[in-house]
């Protein structure tokens, strides 16, 4: 009788984990990945090449190696063999919820969705952490609905972007952003960047409200204010919308007004007042776009109900 190979499934969904400096934080992201784990899904565990695999999970994930520890460099390298048509990353400290993946997943259902934002709320409160980021009050790549219960005043269909570090795209899509920033990949600036080439592609970021994630602390692990990042910031969206001296004067001032009761703002919303000292730098590193939204032609995919199995588990 004739053999016939049989050949792996082709997941609907790459689950990428980028390994940062805390593998606590690390190991507690994977391990509820795994107890949660959709069905129809890969998990890619990405590192710099220093993590030797202590709890053998090469049966249950996969791991991809990148040339440096930096965040846009080990999600290149996971996602350049990624097999899922949709790609999903998930950083340090940030916990997988049961079911999390199916809202989101069914927002690129709408045609023009090319990232979706999850909802991350605190462990302890349950207040919102963020939902995706926009700008407001002179403000740039804030997080969105931030300590709020709901996320009712935020609007239901589209977000200004989500965060790299826990975000759903298509394929192609952060395979092309992968390579078209190069500047610090390890802040909210590379975030921001990508979110404005998204848009100008002629993508829309959308939230899924009921996609949920959990984090320990009450705000971001990675959101972090200083005058440099508020001169980048302010810089990376005039490359986008135009605009010098008197943009940068009025987004600070705008800023300053909107933080008049928060002195720690102060020295960060003045920051984008400095912005044109940056143009050049930050036009250089954004030295290419991302796929437009009508050269993908990706399929519709339905929900992905989940199973449980946790390697990590057993092997600690």
């Amino acid at each position: 009788m004739l053999s016939v190979p049989k050949f792996p499934p082709i997941p609907r969904l790459s689950i990428v984990i980028p390994i940062g400096q805390d593998l606590a934080a690390f190991e507690s992201t994977l391990i509820s990945v795994l107890e949660n784990r959709p069905a129809g899904s890969e998990v890619i565990v990405a590192h710099d090449g220093h993590y030797d695999d202590p709890f053998d999970l090469c049966d249950e994930v996969r791991f991809a190696t990148s040339s440096s520890g930096g965040l846009i460099d080990l999600i290149s390298a996971s996602v350049s063999q990624a097999r899922g048509r949709f790609v999903h990353v998930l950083s340090d400290g940030i916990r997988a919820t049961p079911g999390w993946t199916d809202d989101a997943v069914e927002k690129f259902e709408q045609f023009d969705a090319g990232v979706v934002a999850p909802v991350i709320r605190s462990q302890q409160t349950g207040k919102i952490v963020a939902a995706g980021w926009c700008d407001r009050g002179g403000c740039l790549c804030r997080a969105a609905a931030a300590g709020r219960a709901t996320v009712d005043r935020v609007a239901a269909t589209s977000v200004g972007g989500a965060y790299l570090q826990a975000s759903f795209w298509r394929r192609e899509l952060i395979r092309s952003a992968c390579s078209a920033f190069t500047g610090d990949s390890d802040s909210v600036e590379a975030s921001y960047a990508v979110g404005q080439m998204v848009r100008h592609a002629g993508w829309r970021s959308v939230l899924a409200s009921d996609c949920t994630l959990k984090c320990d602390a009450e705000a971001l692990p990675w959101q972090t204010s200083s005058l440099r990042l508020s001169r980048r910031l302010r810089a990376i969206h005039s490359h986008f919308y135009g605009g010098g001296w008197w943009q940068s004067v009025g987004g600070g001032l705008r800023a300053l007004l909107a933080n008049a009761v928060k002195p720690s703002e102060y020295l960060t919303s003045a920051g984008q007042i400095l912005a044109p000292f940056s143009a050049a730098a930050v036009a250089q590193e954004i030295h290419s776009s991302v796929v437009p939204r009508y050269e993908c032609h990706d399929e519709v995919i339905m929900r992905m109900p989940s199973h449980t199995g946790c390697g990590l588990q057993r092997a600690a």
